[in-house]
Parts: structure tokens; C-alpha cells; sequence
């Protein structure tokens, strides 16, 4: 019987709601641009992509330091918190071009040989243009810029474009800021 109650109270326990925490700062996250019909647009998921969608819902994040331990570095997990951990991350497999994803359980994840995937390694810093307000997301794994390429209608995929791949394809540079979520 003392094994029964225990083994009650143990799955309570595992099932029981995450309590909210009061300190924790939630972003979406804003695309900021030349380009008119992509400025001020919302990133959001449609499966693990993170681009523009205008039919889906923005994706909603908030940082935690990163687990590397580095001075400056945040990891950016999605809102709301659930059972599954999500981050947001870039991943590739040639290191030139990576593509900001949803990665479910990035942590605990093997990815292929040959694929990138760093959650670890992002910044918050100025804009290159001084017309954007709020922090603009940097990523400090590679050398590079954000760009945004089109896809079918009016969508946008966004990726980290480091300058050692070649790129057929338009493209469009951009900011992604963190604008505070209601």
C-alpha cells in the first residue's frame, strides 16, 4: 500500500501545473526593415520554420542565460512554458545559411553529422538602423546578417546568412527585435 500512495503522489507531482513566474519578460518578435510589405511584420512558426505567416499567430519567447555559461548569451525559449521544452534555434548543414527554427527539446536532441543547430548563442544589441526601437536579436555563433527569403504568398523564411554560402535567390536583410509581449 505505502508504494501505491507513493507512486499516487509521484505522478501528481510530475502532472501537476508549471506555476507562472512573475519575472519573466515576454517578447515577439518584429521584423524591422526597407522593405514595406515586410517591416513591422511578426515572425511566427508554421510547423518548426520561423518566418513570416500572415495567417499564423506570432511566436512569443522569452530568454533564460545561456547553459554555456557565456557573459552576454541568452537562449530564447517559447511562451507559453509547457511540458515539451522549445527554443528557438538556427540550424543548417553547411554553416553558411542557417534557418531560425522551433527546435522541440534542443538540449537532449542529436542531430545528424554535418548539421548546426546552436540555441545557445544569442545576443541583444543595437540595430543597424537607428529608426528601430528596442533590442535587436544578434546571433554571436557566426559572423553574419539576418535575411528574409520570399516564399509563396507573401511569406518569408528567416535565416542567418554568414557569407560563406552562395546564395542564388533574393534576399532581403533585416533586424528581428524583441518587442514586450501583453
Amino acid at each position: 500500500m505505502k508504494w501505491l500512495s507513493l507512486a499516487l503522489f509521484a505522478s501528481a507531482a510530475v502532472a501537476s501545473p508549471v506555476a507562472p513566474r512573475d519575472d519573466l519578460t515576454v517578447y515577439s518578435l518584429k521584423v524591422s526593415s526597407r522593405t514595406a510589405g515586410l517591416d513591422g511584420s511578426y515572425l511566427a512558426c508554421n510547423g518548426s520554420t520561423v518566418g513570416v505567416y500572415q495567417a499564423k499567430q506570432p511566436v512569443k519567447v522569452y530568454t533564460v542565460p545561456s547553459g554555456t555559461g557565456q557573459k552576454g548569451m541568452y537562449e530564447l525559449h517559447t511562451y507559453p512554458v509547457g511540458v515539451v521544452d522549445h527554443a528557438l534555434g538556427l540550424v543548417g548543414n553547411n554553416g553558411g545559411l542557417l534557418q531560425l527554427t522551433d527546435v522541440t527539446m534542443p538540449a537532449s536532441t542529436t542531430f545528424p553529422v554535418g548539421t548546426t543547430c546552436d540555441w545557445t548563442s544569442f545576443s541583444l544589441g543595437g540595430s543597424r538602423d537607428p529608426d528601430t526601437e528596442g533590442d535587436t536579436l544578434q546571433y554571436n555563433g557566426a559572423k553574419g546578417k539576418w535575411v528574409a527569403f520570399p516564399g509563396a504568398s507573401g511569406t518569408w523564411k528567416v535565416t542567418w546568412l554568414t557569407g560563406s554560402a552562395i546564395v542564388v535567390q533574393d534576399y532581403i536583410p533585416i533586424d528581428v527585435v524583441l518587442e514586450k509581449s501583453e
